[in-house]
């Protein structure tokens, strides 16, 4: 017998403006029917900043407790809509990537100033990825500082050292409940 109270959702691709809003979709039809618990399956290589800082705050605006699980991968941006979570495990084959900010330069030939605005809107975006980082985790500093030059991998062993997850648990599906894929 499935509880109208809990739903369970799976969500693999980008954080990008139609992914964004396909998980804030669910997540309002969730908190619209009155569920307490979320769990989300959740595999992401990254995306936008902009689209990864919206779903972290709408996620966290959330009136229920949201369980969400990395099943894959949760890289670059992807990291940070999966520290909305209430709660955060992780299968013992995942990993997590962090890194710098990429700068798309869209054609040859930019001005200094376009240059220099992409380089301040990528330390801006930075600086927020940082923060949520500092502020829901316990990364050392050297990773943190790793983090704005090269790509950064964390095992699920570093993910728990590091509060990314409270442990390692293996996302199933209870007998009798639906997943949703969004």
């Amino acid at each position: 017998m499935t509880s109208p109270r809990t739903v369970f959702f799976g969500y693999t691709g980008p954080i990008e403006p139609n992914g964004a809003s396909r998980i804030a979709a669910a997540l309002n039809s969730a908190a619209n029917e009155g569920c307490e618990e979320v769990s989300l399956a959740f595999s992401s290589g990254g995306g936008y900043v902009a689209d990864g800082i919206y779903l972290f705050n709408h996620i966290r605006a959330m009136p229920f407790k949201l369980t969400i699980y990395n099943i894959g991968s949760v890289s670059s941006i992807a990291l940070v809509v999966f520290l909305a979570g209430t709660y955060r495990y992780c299968s013992a084959h995942a990993m997590f990537m962090t890194h710098p900010t990429s700068i798309y330069s869209g054609t040859e030939g930019q001005s200094a100033e376009r240059l220099q605005a992409s380089l301040d809107a990528a330390l801006a975006d930075d600086f927020r990825t940082e923060t949520i980082l500092r502020q829901n985790t316990r990364l050392p500093d050297d990773i943190l500082a790793a983090r704005r030059y090269r790509d950064v991998y964390l095992t699920p062993q570093q993910a728990i050292e590091t509060g990314l997850v409270q442990g390692v648990r293996e996302f199933t599906l209870p007998q009798g409940f639906q997943i949703i894929q969004i």
